[in-house]
């Protein structure tokens, strides 16, 4: 009995293991990439419920993903006839299995409206359904780079919550970013630049008021980069995408990816743009002409006004005839006729400083680059020139940069990686004076329109009335300091990235990262014995030796280098941990360490007595150290710091609804290392999302694709190099005693154990919308950011003997929203219509900081960081002379305002100065953004670019001075407007000479009250018609013939109309503000790109 059942119980198993093997099918296959032509690994490969409940199967969910080498192998039940693969930013496919196949290759394609489906952030690639962060990703294509030559001056307008400003029309100029405004009133206020996960360390960019010597070039940290290398650029904005980065990251930090080479045949681009850039035109800036110029400095010699009565060529031609208290007490009738012939004759010159000081330039670009490679290794290698010329004559940049990439796959689980970014850049730009009268665009305000250059000989002409501060004429004429003085500053760069992946399997993988960086700067300057700078050195030396009144310098030229050298180390290491359950479970987990040296070393000398021909100098004999002190002929600076961190993140994603995530970061530094406790400095961030359009609740609603809402809160930090947590002291020579020199340490600032990061604290909630199958998507977010430790002034008590210190303690939030919006307008019968727009609102304030006691001037508390105060003006009195508004509304003089004693000095407080003042509005603009629209029409793109900067406003320089208006120069026509007793409706003041209101007239003279009147601060919003480009694909069947895959032909012009709120007087609104910026060139492109 027992025999038989153990043999119907053997029978009954041999039964059910046949039926589950008849009732199921093996299927093998491997998942490929159509563009990359590699294995996918972690593709999703699965059964839908609908066809396994068709199948008559009682499983709800069946499905694997694709190992290391993109394979996989599943079982499904017999009735099963489709399979659906998918992988995130590529098109999901259905596959249809065939009776007696078992094994398939599937290729995916990428998904035209999910190409940004992968963030890459440096630290980690991301999915774009699993991005809990505010994140704006750019793919970068010739309509955004245009004919810039560096990147950042292409992302004005296209992103939201990034300002970017022009400092200067210059070539090579950077401008000035911000995203989501400033988050340090003394550190470091620039964004993190971030090279294929390296980040770079560079030069700030300079304020508008260092732009006045433009030999001072400053340029970003990726100033060398070749924008036709970039693949892609993401922008990462709140504390969970910028958390990870620690204390780098609390101005924002902007990721950039280069492009790699792809599996498959060898792929040969090159490239080309030629491009055009007019002069500017120097009407805007309506200045007077030669008539104007006459009649104004006859009238003034005739006037009470005394100030410089002897500059001018008028009062030259009167004085040199002895007619001038003739022509005081009688007028025209008064002089000769041959001094009214010459005055005559002035009227006649009108010199076109425009045509003769600028010039329209022809600039080009030149890019090849080979890539190509198999599933074992890629290589991308690329080589280009760019080549600009400034509209200033002398000021140009060039470029050449060399590009190097591969990777090589050793194994299943070892790849390596290797890039080279190399290039040199030249600046070339005129040598300019601390007056800025050199600088060509400053000179062409100020140079008079009967002043002519050369004489009929061709030898120069002497502007004797440019003499900045002081009384004594020297010559000056502006082709002769083009002619004989120089300046070139060299910078040889190079970046070399080297990665190591170990992935062991396709849920976990190791990498490793090395990053070296090296920037060697060169500057030379050199200004020759006949030129106005060596006058000006000359001037400034003179002093009694022996029986003259001479300088000790030498005689001879001037020789000045500077070797700058900027470089750093940075080594990573992280290991990751992805896994899913289901399709319904989703984690990913990071942890790593990185560790940084930088080193900073700079040499400058100068020689005097210098002699181009031989190139020698002579020695330099001091009449004290005070002068040696003065006139240094050798610095050297050395720097360097070390940084140590440890960072992890992790996420979990479920039902593919709900994903949370977290970061933590602890970054270490040497320059807070004296107390222990704030070494390290902790950051973190956690958000969440939930995508309600994946709920089940959803389904009826068709038309929405995406619904998303986001939220995250984290703390990320900012380094400020300039305060040292030790005491600081500056070693001095001083005279105590009539010939006895003292050696001494000046301290500068008291020691700071407790010196450390700033912080901001960062609150985010975002939503994306996409609707009508992705034809509108929206994104918001709004946010507030409060940076806390920030480092500023204490005032200490006076027993301390210090009067201030730097400390953490100030405080400062910004609040804003940000809108993004993408349509497809129209899609059909070969045209395309679609639009970008994006808005940033941030409003900026500080919460904590504090003034010296002795300011008169308010302080930034309660209000932006960029604050503009001013007198309320109120008019002008009887007289023609400012009227200001007291607090109680009422109409008073500078005298009664300031309360002023007889030398013209206020007698109130520095606190009731201060609070004389009031609020304008903020250099930054409230508003910022840009709007795209982009056609396709069969073979030709049509791309109209706009952008805007919004409530923002400049302090610019007065029209003219209230007691030092110097006729010997130039001004605009806001003179000819000024009050007189004929012209009384009008807003602009008198002239005051120092023989009325005498107290008025000191103040006005001595101090700044004139220049911080609201008449100087100007709305700067602007319109900008940043570029329309009109691109032409060329015919596949003529170019095939030549050899060439595709080309495509472009016309672009850039910068072609600014509308602005009121910049009469200026060239540019964005550089209204510093009277020594060269305006925001136009420019005319045709642009080549061909594929072989």
């Amino acid at each position: 009995m027992k025999r038989i059942i153990s043999y119907l119980l053997f029978s009954l198993c041999c039964i059910i293991a046949f039926g589950a093997n008849a009732a199921e099918r093996k299927i093998t296959g491997v998942v490929i990439a159509g563009d990359y032509k590699e294995p996918l690994i972690g593709a999703s490969v699965f059964v839908s419920s609908e066809i396994l409940k068709k199948a008559g199967s009682s499983q709800t969910t069946l499905g694997v993903i694709t190992d290391m080498d993109g394979k996989f192998t599943i079982n499904v039940p017999d009735g099963v006839t489709t399979l659906q693969c998918s992988y995130v930013g590529y098109e999901s496919q259905t596959i249809h299995l065939v009776a007696g196949k078992s094994s398939y290759e599937i290729v995916l394609q990428p998904s035209a409206h999910m190409l940004d489906a992968v963030v890459v952030t440096g630290y980690q690639t991301i999915e774009r359904r699993k991005l809990t962060a505010a994140v704006t990703k750019l793919d970068i294509t010739d309509d955004k780079i245009g004919s810039v030559m560096s990147i950042d001056q292409a992302l004005s307008g296209q992103v939201a919550g990034l300002s970017s400003i022009a400092s200067s029309g210059a070539p090579g100029a950077a401008p000035k970013i911000r995203i989501r405004g400033t988050a340090s009133l003394n550190g470091t206020q620039d964004p993190l630049w971030v090279l294929d996960g390296v980040p770079m360390t560079g030069t700030e960019i300079p304020t508008m008021e260092d732009l006045k010597d433009i030999d001072n070039i400053y340029q970003s940290a990726i100033a060398g980069l070749n924008p036709a290398d970039i693949e892609s650029i993401t922008v990462l904005k709140d504390a969970a995408a910028t958390a990870i980065y620690g204390a780098r990251a609390a101005n924002g930090v902007i990721v950039i990816t280069t492009k790699n080479g792809k599996a498959g045949k060898p792929q040969i681009t090159f490239s080309t743009k030629l491009s055009y850039s007019p002069k500017f035109d120097i009407d805007r800036l309506n200045l007077l002409n030669s008539d104007e110029k006459v009649n104004l400095e006859l009238g003034l010699l005739q006037s009470d006004y005394t100030f410089r009565e002897n500059k001018g060529d008028v009062a030259g031609i009167i004085s040199r005839y002895g007619l001038t208290d003739a022509y005081k007490a009688g007028g025209w009738n008064a002089l000769s006729t041959a001094a009214q012939n010459e005055i005559t004759n002035l009227r006649g010159i009108n010199t076109d400083w425009n045509d003769i000081l600028f010039r329209g330039t022809f600039n080009q670009e030149y890019n090849a680059s080979l890539s190509g490679g198999s599933e074992k290794a890629t290589y991308y290698t690329s080589l280009g020139y760019y080549d600009e010329k400034g509209n200033v004559k002398g000021v140009e940049a060039n470029r050449l940069s060399l590009v190097l990439k591969t990777s090589y796959k050793v194994n299943k689980i070892l790849k390596v990686g290797a890039s080279l970014f190399a290039n040199r850049r030249t600046n070339k730009s005129n040598l300019t004076d601390a007056d800025g009268f050199t600088n060509p665009v400053y000179y062409s305000r100020r140079a008079n329109p009967y002043q002519l250059p050369f004489d009929e000989n061709g030898n120069y002409i002497y502007d004797m009335n440019v003499q900045g501060k002081g009384e004594a004429g020297m010559k000056f004429n502006v082709f002769e300091e083009r002619d004989n003085t120089s300046y070139e500053q060299t910078t040889n760069a190079l970046s070399a990235i080297f990665d190591v992946e170990l992935r062991f399997n396709d849920k976990f993988k190791a990498t490793s990262q090395v990053g070296l960086q090296l920037d060697a700067v060169s500057k030379e300057s050199v200004a020759d014995h006949d030129t106005y700078a060596m006058r000006k050195d000359k001037e400034f030396t003179s002093m009694w030796i022996g029986n003259e009144y001479k300088s000790f310098l030498p005689d001879g030229g001037k020789h000045t280098e500077a070797a700058n050298t900027n470089s750093q180390v940075n080594w990573k290491a992280q290991a990751e941990y992805r896994d899913s359950y289901n399709d319904i479970h989703e984690f990913e987990m990071m942890a790593g360490t990185e560790i940084r040296k930088t080193w900073y070393s700079s040499l400058n000398s100068t020689g005097y007595g210098y002699d181009r021909k031989t190139l020698t100098t002579k020695p330099v004999i001091f009449p004290n150290e005070s002068w040696a002190r003065s006139y240094p002929l050798h610095t050297k600076t050395y720097v360097e710091n070390a940084y140590a961190s440890f960072f992890s993140t992790a996420s979990y994603s479920l039902l593919q609804r709900y994903t949370v995530g977290g970061s933590v970061r602890f970054d270490g530094s040497d320059i807070f290392g004296v107390s222990k406790k704030y070494r390290f400095l902790p950051l973190y961030s956690f958000s969440g999302l939930w995508r309600i359009s994946n709920e089940p609740f959803m389904k009826n609603f068709k038309r929405i694709d995406n619904l998303v809402i986001r939220a995250s809160y984290g703390i990320q930090g900012n380094i400020d190099k300039n305060t040292s947590s030790y005491v600081m002291g500056t070693y001095k020579n001083i005279s105590m005693l009539p010939g006895i020199t003292e050696e001494l340490i000046s301290l500068d600032s008291p020691p700071n154990k407790r010196l450390r990061w700033e912080k901001t604290k960062t609150m985010n909630f975002g939503t994306d919308i996409a609707l009508f199958n992705n034809a509108l998507n929206v994104t918001v977010d709004y946010y507030r950011r409060k940076g806390t430790d920030l480092i500023a002034m204490q005032m200490l008590p006076l027993e301390t003997g210090f009067i201030s210190t730097t400390v953490n303690w100030a405080s400062m939030r910004n609040d804003g929203f940000e809108v993004a919006l993408t349509t497809r307008n129209i899609n059909r019968n070969g045209f395309t219509w679609f639009t970008n727009f994006n808005l940033g609102y941030n409003q900026n304030k500080v919460l904590r900081e504090s003034v010296p006691a002795n300011q008169t001037t308010p302080g930034r508390e309660g209000y932006p960081v960029g604050a503009i105060f001013a007198y309320k003006s109120a008019g002008l009195d009887d007289e023609g002379y400012p009227l200001f508004y007291n607090k109680e509304g009422e109409k008073v003089t500078s005298l009664e305002l300031l309360k002023l004693n007889s030398a013209g000095a206020s007698t109130l407080s520095a606190e009731e100065q201060r609070n004389l003042y009031s609020y304008i509005g903020s250099s930054d603009p409230l508003f910022s953004g840009g709007f795209v629209n982009t056609f396709n029409i069969k073979r030709f793109e049509v791309v109209v670019n706009f952008i805007f900067n919004l409530k923002m406003y400049s302090r610019v320089s007065p029209s003219y001075s209230l007691t030092q208006f110097d006729r010997g120069m130039n001004t605009n026509r806001d003179i000819l407007n000024r009050w007189t007793p004929t012209n009384t409706n009008t807003n602009l003041p008198a002239l005051l000479s120092d023989t009325k209101r005498k107290a008025e007239y000191s103040n006005y003279d001595l101090f700044t009250t004139y220049q911080m009147m609201d008449t100087w601060v100007k709305r700067s919003d602007h319109v900008r018609l940043q570029n329309i480009r009109v691109g032409y694909k060329l015919p596949e069947t003529f170019i095939h013939t030549l050899g060439i895959r595709s080309a495509t032909v472009a016309l672009e012009g850039r910068n072609l109309f600014v509308f602005g709120a009121n910049y009469k007087n200026f060239l540019d609104p964005e550089t209204m503000s510093n009277q020594f910026a060269q305006p925001i060139p136009k420019s005319f492109t045709f642009s080549l790109n061909m594929n072989f």
